[in-house]
């Protein structure tokens, strides 16, 4: 008589295997003690720490065992995180968290709850070390660690399919009497949310990492004190056409020139997007097409655009990002002004455009922007502020929109535009502009190559002479028309 066959499957591969082959694990530490009287609690740590390369990059891991109790966080997961990160400042490499953890580690009670400012602690010191920090929240990301660590890396991935919120749904049903909806607490949520800037399947992860992972720790610094090569870093008065006011606005608005994002990507191919609420704003970190690294933020990604307080947000984010790993800060701008809606006005635009703006100003970074097309009033000014700014033959920049600007000075839409002293050559004249993009370099390779000229020119600049000049430039009236 024939047996029947017993039907098997294969659990499928966990994804972190083949991406943690080359990591060397470190010893742990020993375990908490069983304060609180469990029965049968031993105390082992959910979380391991190594060191080595993760997708060709040098790294510090600190990965989550979720067979071991939930993958709760501890005392002793608490000692085991403080180490990575203490590795990763002595041996100046990123640090990548693997997180599959459920929160605090609830058998030590607030003994083990302390742990997340322990965690809240090491990750300022790292990032006072100017070293980068990329998280990946995969199943389960909930409590203390999605508070501490999946929510506050400076490159934030998610896991499709994995619980990612402040409460895990059974949490949530317990305290309120229902459960969230099945589209809440997930990976696609928290990406639709701004709240992590890549949702990834698992299969993805490996070059979503390696991506953000040579953005952080580029194997190519620009060389101190080489000379940089190349054209001339600031050119005076460019030729082009000489337009009227409301012809460069038009210009800007109608002109066949690509949308500030899809400039930015192409710029900065090798990267991963930093990613917000408001897809107004686009930023992304990665490496120019010469190898140098940059932070780079289209405000707006789309011709048209008006950001919201969010965008403004994400262009705060990336300033301070950029300032603390030391790379240069690059933004483009292209809106005819910030939202100013009832909603934009409750949300806090206003304070926002400020916050930003003290960002960029205040980034210790080198700094470009570029008007690629339409700048209008502070919401413009914003991503403006920095150290070179260059305009291209089709961009402007003034102080409120034309049709803003003709009803308050109640005159004629053109004769607004054309008195408001917004043009290329007006602006360089100003002192408000550095230089006049020539046509052959206000798109790809050209921009690259003059970027990247510019970037090395600053860098090279002793930083606190840099500063100084940039404080001189925007703390005191420009100067032109005198």
């Amino acid at each position: 008589m024939a047996m029947a066959r017993r039907e098997t499957t294969t659990p499928p591969r966990d994804w972190r295997h083949d991406l943690l082959a080359e990591v060397v694990r470190q010893p742990g530490g020993p375990a908490a003690p069983n304060r609180l009287g469990w029965p049968d609690y031993d105390g082992r740590p959910a979380l391991w720490w190594g060191t080595g390369p993760v997708e060709g990059t040098p790294a510090v891991v600190a990965v989550w065992d979720f067979t071991i109790h939930g993958g709760s966080f501890g005392e002793a997961d608490a000692t085991a995180f403080t180490a990575a990160v203490n590795a990763a400042i002595a041996a100046r490499r990123p640090l990548v968290s693997l997180v599959r953890s459920g929160g605090t580690r609830l058998q030590e009670g607030v003994a083990g709850l302390v742990g997340l400012a322990r965690v809240s602690i090491a990750l300022g010191q790292l990032a006072a070390a100017g070293l980068g920090h990329i998280a990946v929240s995969d199943q389960p990301t909930t409590g203390g660690m999605w508070v501490t660590v999946g929510s506050q890396a400076d490159l934030r991935c998610a896991v499709l399919g994995a619980t990612v919120g402040f409460s895990g749904p059974r949490v949530v049903a317990a305290v309120t009497g229902a459960l969230p909806p099945s589209d809440s607490h997930t990976a696609l949520a928290a990406a639709a949310a701004g709240l992590v800037d890549a949702a990834v399947e698992p299969s993805a992860v490996a070059s979503w990492l390696g991506h953000a992972l040579r953005a952080v720790a580029p194997p190519d610094r620009p060389p101190v004190g080489q000379a940089p090569a190349g054209q001339a870093p600031l050119a005076g008065e460019a030729p082009g056409p000489r337009r009227s006011g409301w012809e460069q606005v038009l210009a800007a608005r109608e002109g066949p020139r690509r949308p500030a994002g899809v400039i930015l990507a192409d710029l900065l191919t090798a990267g991963v997007d930093l990613v917000g609420p408001d897809r107004t704003v686009r930023a992304r970190i990665g490496l120019l097409p010469t190898g140098l690294a940059a932070v780079g933020v289209a405000v707006a990604a789309q011709r048209g655009g008006a950001p919201g307080p969010d965008g403004y947000r994400l262009l705060s984010r990336a300033a301070r990002l950029a300032g603390r790993l030391s790379l240069p800060l690059l933004t483009l701008v292209d809106t005819p002004g910030a939202a100013c809606g009832p909603a934009a006005e409750a949300a806090g635009i206003a304070p926002q455009i400020g916050a930003a703006m003290a960002a960029v100003l205040a980034c210790p970074s080198p700094t470009i922007s570029i008007i690629v097309g339409e700048g209008g009033s502070g919401g413009a000014l914003a991503a403006a502020c920095a150290d070179v700014v260059l305009v291209s033959p089709d961009g402007y920049l003034t102080a409120l929109a034309p049709e803003g600007a003709a009803t308050t000075l109640r005159i004629d839409l053109a004769a607004a535009a054309d008195s408001a002293g917004l043009r290329p050559y007006d602006l360089l004249a100003l002192g408000f502009a550095d230089a006049v993009l020539e046509r052959c370099d206000a798109d790809l390779p050209g921009l690259a190559l003059r970027v990247a000229d510019l970037l090395r020119d600053l860098t090279l600049r002793d930083a606190d002479v840099r500063l100084a000049a940039r404080h001189d430039k925007w703390s005191t009236g420009l100067v032109g028309f005198q």
